[in-house]
């Protein structure tokens, strides 16, 4: 009689425990270190995951992903989590998750060529003059020419900024935190840096705190950031 009662006490509680406490969290943001994510995405990207034949309508959620992680001590140059699954219709949301202003940027591609470089070369005439916002800051990189010109080193607008390049190459800008719908066949999409709230006010320039994608278009898509090529993030996006 005492172990029949024990088993029914400890078949409620795991009933209560499963049903009451991790349901509510199921298909909520995704918040995992990267260890607890590596030991499951394995079986988020398993191309025999069955989907469900629910002719529920899906309710777009939408999802966060932390860019970086670290302080003034050490940096992770890593996306939290680097992996994530969502259904058609559903959103990411990616912010800085660092202590310290170092910038990071979400950026997809369509191949290589179509890389915005961070720094880029721009010819001007050798009469134009620099002339530095803040006094004794530095000068600009540059070499002269033969033929009247200069080679001045910039910072590119399309890398620093969030950009768009379609698939048909129309450039559009979009503003600090912005929200785009994500067609699946743009050539460059870019969120520009993206520093912590706390942090933003260390730079004379603006940057965004957020960067959020609607995927309304099943594949898998890989994206990376600018600064650090080896941080590399993968969205599954399923069919609803």
């Amino acid at each position: 009689m005492i172990i029949t009662r024990t088993f029914i006490v400890l078949l409620v509680f795991y009933m209560f425990s499963f049903s009451g406490f991790l349901l509510p969290f199921i298909n909520k943001t995704i918040n995992l270190s990267f260890a607890d994510f590596a030991s499951n995405s394995t079986s988020l990207f398993d191309s025999t995951t069955s989907t469900s034949n629910s002719t529920i309508p899906h309710k777009p959620e939408n999802f966060f992903i932390k860019v970086g992680q670290g302080n003034s001590s050490v940096s992770y140059n890593q996306y939290y989590p680097s992996n994530i699954e969502i259904v058609k219709g559903d959103s990411i949301t990616w912010y800085n998750g660092m202590d310290v202003p170092l910038p990071h940027t979400v950026t997809f591609l369509q191949g290589l060529d179509n890389m915005e470089k961070i720094g880029i070369p721009f010819y001007v005439q050798n009469t134009t003059k620099f002339v530095s916002v803040i006094e004794n800051t530095g000068e600009p990189l540059r070499e002269i020419t033969k033929n009247g010109t200069q080679i001045v080193m910039l910072l590119n607008s399309r890398a620093m900024n969030p950009t768009i390049i379609t698939n048909d190459s129309k450039v559009l800008h979009l503003g600090l935190n912005p929200t785009y719908t994500f067609q699946g066949n743009e050539k460059f999409v870019n969120s520009g840096p993206l520093l912590s709230l706390d942090e933003k006010q260390n730079f004379d320039y603006s940057f965004s705190n957020f960067f959020t994608i609607v995927f309304n278009k099943p594949g898998l898509y890989e994206y990376s950031c600018l600064f650090h090529p080896w941080m590399v993030g993968k969205v599954l996006v399923k069919p609803n």
